[in-house]
C-alpha cells in the first residue's frame, strides 16, 4: 500500500506551496528560479499521473507495426519498439508514402500533442493544424 499523500499529490502540494507561499517573499530573480522549479514539478506530476507513454495509443500503434511479445511487460515492449522505430527511421523504412508511413506520422503527431499537454497544458494549440486536436491520418 502507498501512503497518502502519494507522489503526485506531494508534487502538487510542493508546487502550490512554492508558487503561493514561498515565491512572493523572494526577490524577482529568485521568483523566476522558483517558477522554473514549480514548472518542472508540474511536468513531473503530469507524467506520473499518466501511463507508460504520453499518448495512450502509442503501444497499440507500435505493436500493430512490429508485433509484440506477450511475455514482455508493456514498458519493456514500448521501449524495444521505440528503439526499432528509431532504427527504421534512420534506415529510411518510412520514407515512401503508404499506409505504414501514415500510421507512423500519426503516432509522432499524437505523441507531440500529448507531450505538449504534459509539458504545458495551457499552451494555445489553436495555431496548430486542426487546432491541435487531430493529426493527419487519424
Amino acid at each position: 500500500m502507498r501512503n497518502r499523500p502519494n507522489a503526485v499529490e506531494l508534487l502538487d502540494i510542493a508546487e502550490q506551496t512554492l508558487t503561493s507561499e514561498v515565491a512572493p517573499d523572494m526577490s524577482k530573480r529568485q521568483r523566476y528560479n522558483v517558477a522554473l522549479i514549480a514548472s518542472a514539478m508540474g511536468i513531473a506530476r503530469r507524467e506520473l499521473s499518466g501511463g507508460i507513454s504520453a499518448w495512450d495509443g502509442e503501444l497499440d500503434t507500435l505493436s500493430a507495426l512490429y508485433g509484440a511479445d506477450p511475455l514482455e511487460t508493456p514498458e519493456t515492449t514500448l521501449s524495444r519498439l521505440n528503439r526499432t522505430l528509431a532504427a527504421d527511421f534512420r534506415a529510411g523504412v518510412y520514407d515512401k508514402e503508404g499506409t505504414e508511413q501514415k500510421a507512423v506520422l500519426n503516432l509522432l503527431c499524437q505523441d507531440v500533442l500529448a507531450r505538449m499537454d504534459e509539458d504545458n497544458p495551457r499552451y494555445e494549440k489553436s495555431a496548430l493544424p486542426n487546432n491541435g486536436t487531430r493529426c493527419p491520418g487519424s
